[in-house]
């Protein structure tokens, strides 16, 4: 699947992009079996802001887990920083072997993504006919 693209082209602002760089928003939102953490609660180990406590003994799924804002960070089309999950409040993966969009949601912001660059991603994903879905608290909806 394609990401659209939002870059603002702020060199600068790119330096620190290729790392989490203090986004801990799947801390929260995302379930980690292996800590038997629910979705929705932050992880014992992580220091909001900050990072992981356990980062070099981290279980494997956070190994391996990489949002989208993180992924494109790497490419020539990196996301704006406006659109890393600590800043839209809206962790951005796939399912589906990358065929369907899931954006993770904290209930407290269940319409975080109806703004800015995230809305736009949602409408230009569909309308390229992908799949979009929104995982918020125990509820998955398909827009």
């Amino acid at each position: 699947m394609a990401v659209a693209h939002y870059n603002n082209g702020n060199c600068q602002e790119r330096m620190n992009m290729n790392s989490c760089d203090g986004c801990t928003a799947c801390c929260k939102t995302m379930k980690i079996q292996e800590l038997n953490k629910p979705a929705d609660t932050w992880c014992q180990h992580c220091t909001i802001g900050e990072g992981c406590g356990i980062y070099d003994t981290r279980p494997e799924s956070c190994r391996v887990y990489e949002c989208i804002w993180l992924q494109t960070q790497r490419g020539a089309k990196p996301l704006a920083l406006e659109l890393r999950p600590d800043k839209s409040r809206v962790v951005m993966g796939v399912t589906n072997q990358g065929d369907d969009l899931v954006l993770y949601l904290s209930p407290d912001r269940p319409d975080a993504w109806k703004r800015g660059g995230i809305a736009r991603i949602v409408a230009e994903t569909r309308a390229k006919g992908f799949t979009v879905m929104i995982k918020c608290g125990d509820r998955l909806q398909t827009l």
